[in-house]
């Protein structure tokens, strides 16, 4: 891949976008050079060269740095020329390395940053005005691929965690390839960086880091670049171990996102990575609104989710009662109650909160006796499957005072319209966002590794899934329209998917990766398509002697002793995709994929959960084992299965993976490939 190969848009914006998941990263994976220059600089930018640039620094890849001192207008009115300026600037970025080596929550990050410019992998100079008169204040970037290709960005983000990561930035992209204007945009930034650097843009000076401040950091400076980022990782599990020991006091994204949420009037929706804390910031908007008086009714997908809820609810909230509402609750008690836990007139000693699932507040029977109005909070987790046609009215027509969704991935995908109206009805994407790099960035998550495994259909499903591809492709030609081929176009493309979940190489691949792979101790989340496959693996491990332990949904054995068992011994849990939706699932470290939908949500999710934290053992990283089809030539077979490896692969720090996955993607075939129509999500029962 190359610059040209991303999926840029014109501009980005914090709560529209992901700064550093849909921008910055992917940018600086496809990279050789970064130019940067900025009004602030500050070394909390480790939190994004610990993982974006480990990749970068690999290949060879470097990064120029103009930044101004972090000088008062005070500094400014007692110097008298430049001269004076450049000596006091160096001085303060003597001073602020200091001071920074005092703290030592920050010694991690300065060293990495020292290693970085001590090894020139990082060049930086200061930048001030001639005069006496301002601050250099600019704000630009150029990321350069190694075909030349540029992408030039101007904005209001600084270089720093907070910018990226937290604050509310926008900033405009120009890409050299897309047409001449943007080509000459690029051209003229990269120029004015030139000049800049070169100390020749007029009204600005330039000045090289003295000798005492480059002597300073190479005193600091780690030998080993891959122990100066380990160690920012190590720092950031520790803290990340500390907090969740002693407390659970909010984190700086939670608090934000829900000073957010009080000034969109209480309503928005939290859009955090698994594992960044999504649950939490809600209990905390529940206790808050409550305490005032109001009601809250928090509404789960399924039974897991719902005793999940119950149980956080109770622990983190001291004097809150808890009426359940579907499940395996009992009907005729939350019938009876409804009334008097939806009804406004709580206070901070006496909290009433309803945790339904979402069939069974879209039914008649919840649905008369809830006590709508301005006193209630509808909270959604897993806001997306609140969006069904049978859940989404019953949600629009109620009404409330407060509103907060809750998702990983909100948006239905193929299904505009009723993201739409759950945009509508939750209301705006509040900040700060937090995809999976920041998530893995503040330590909320565990770094992972990526191993690709390809298989191929035997000849036999290899000529079926043409022929239905190409009988798709017939249909779609026809001219006729949609409704009227609907019904034989689902139809076929049901078929073609469970030709390959079910490719017949897929359960033996498996076998054999489980048995070289698993030691004793380990944890592994191992998804499969349905039960069948998942039975026959289970008896393929188990005449193989692994310790195997099934999922799924209608299991007569206790699933709750199955996750426990795990969590206490290891051994490899074999699931369907109940396992998919915000289940904690501890201390799980191995992942392994045999069947996925084209859902992106699936997947991301499943993701998710082998890399959450695991506070007060030894895991410290993940790996996601990944079943992929190729076809005949090595080339991926399908283009939703190649979309999903590049996912996989864009955060991973083995960057071996990646280089592979060039190879399969660049040797695809891009057959016609058209999203399910259907979302099989198992809908478990109240």
């Amino acid at each position: 891949m190359s610059l040209p190969d991303l999926s840029l848009q014109p501009a980005y914006r914090s709560g529209r976008d992901r700064l550093l998941d849909d921008f910055y990263v992917p940018c600086l994976q496809e990279s050789v050079r970064y130019d940067r220059a900025v009004g602030y600089f500050s070394s909390t930018l480790y939190q994004v060269v610990g993982l974006a640039f480990s990749d970068f620094v690999r290949r060879g890849g470097g990064m120029r740095l103009i930044c101004s001192p972090a000088l008062s207008p005070e500094d400014f009115a007692v110097m008298k020329d430049a001269d004076e300026i450049a000596r006091h600037a160096q001085a303060t970025v003597r001073a602020d390395l200091d001071t920074l080596l005092q703290h030592p929550e920050a010694v991690p990050a300065t060293r990495l940053l020292a290693t970085l410019i001590a090894n020139e992998i990082i060049e930086v100079r200061i930048a001030f005005p001639e005069h006496p008169s301002g601050l250099f204040h600019d704000k630009m970037g150029i990321f350069e691929d190694q075909d030349g290709r540029r992408v030039a960005f101007t904005g209001s983000a600084n270089e720093t965690w907070r910018a990226w990561g937290l604050n509310n930035e926008s900033f405009q992209v120009f890409c050299s390839w897309r047409n001449e204007s943007e080509l000459l945009r690029t051209r003229d930034e990269s120029d004015y960086f030139r000049e800049i650097w070169r100390g020749r843009e007029p009204g600005i000076r330039t000045a090289f880091l003295e000798e005492v401040t480059a002597e300073q950091l190479r005193a600091i400076a780690d030998d080993d670049l891959d122990h100066a980022i380990e160690q920012v990782r190590s720092h950031q599990a520790r803290e990340r171990n500390r907090r969740t020991t002693t407390s659970r006091p909010l984190m700086e994204h939670q608090r934000l996102a829900l000073e957010d949420w009080k000034a969109h009037h209480y309503r928005g929706i939290v859009n955090f990575a698994t594992g960044a804390g999504k649950t939490l910031t809600a209990i905390e908007a529940v206790k808050r609104w409550t305490a005032d008086g109001g009601a809250a009714v928090i509404l789960v997908p399924g039974r897991d989710l719902h005793a999940q809820w119950i149980r956080e609810i109770e622990t983190e909230l001291d004097s809150v009662q808890v009426l359940p509402a579907g499940a395996d609750s009992n009907k005729s008690a939350w019938m009876e109650l409804l009334p008097i836990f939806s009804a406004p007139g709580n206070s901070a000693g006496a909290q009433r909160v309803i945790v339904a699932t979402i069939h069974t507040f879209a039914s008649a029977d919840f649905q008369r006796r809830l006590k709508s109005g301005d006193h209630l909070l509808i909270v959604a987790d897993e806001m997306h499957r609140a969006g069904s046609r049978r859940v989404l009215p019953m949600l629009e027509a109620t009404e409330c005072g407060a509103t907060l969704g809750l998702s990983a991935t909100y948006r239905r995908q193929f299904d505009t319209e009723g993201t739409d109206r759950l945009l509508e009805y939750f209301g705006p994407v509040l900040s700060p966002v937090i995809g999976l790099a920041e998530a893995l960035m503040l330590g909320l998550l565990v770094p992972y590794d990526y191993r690709l495994h390809e298989v191929q259909l035997d000849d036999d499903e290899l000529e079926q899934y043409e022929h239905l591809t190409k009988r798709i492709g017939q249909l779609v030609s026809s001219g006729d329209s949609f409704g009227e081929i609907e019904g034989q176009l689902q139809m076929l493309l049901i078929r073609r998917a469970r030709v390959l979940k079910q490719a017949r190489q897929k359960v033996p691949a498996a076998s054999a990766i489980l048995q070289d792979e698993y030691q004793p101790g380990d944890r592994w989340l191992v998804y499969c398509d349905d039960l069948t496959q998942l039975k026959v693996l289970s008896e393929q491990c188990r005449a193989a002697g692994l310790p195997i332990l099934e999922f799924y949904s209608g299991m007569q054995s206790d699933r709750d002793a199955v996750i426990r068992s795990l969590g206490d011994h290891g051994g490899i849990v074999v699931a369907i995709r109940c396992l998919d939706e915000g289940i904690d699932v501890p201390v799980t470290d191995h992942a392994l994929i045999l069947a996925s939908s084209t859902v992106e949500r699936e997947y991301i999710q499943r993701r998710g959960r082998v890399l959450r934290q695991a506070p007060g053992t030894s895991k410290v990283s993940a790996e996601v084992h990944d079943l992929m089809l190729v076809n005949p030539i090595g080339g991926a077979l399908t283009k939703s299965e190649a979309q999903r490896a590049l996912e996989f692969v864009r955060l991973a720090r083995n960057s071996a993976a990646r280089e592979r996955l060039k190879i399969v993607v660049s040797l695809s075939q891009d057959p016609i490939e058209l999203p399910d129509l259907l979302d099989y999500a198992e809908e478990e029962s109240d």
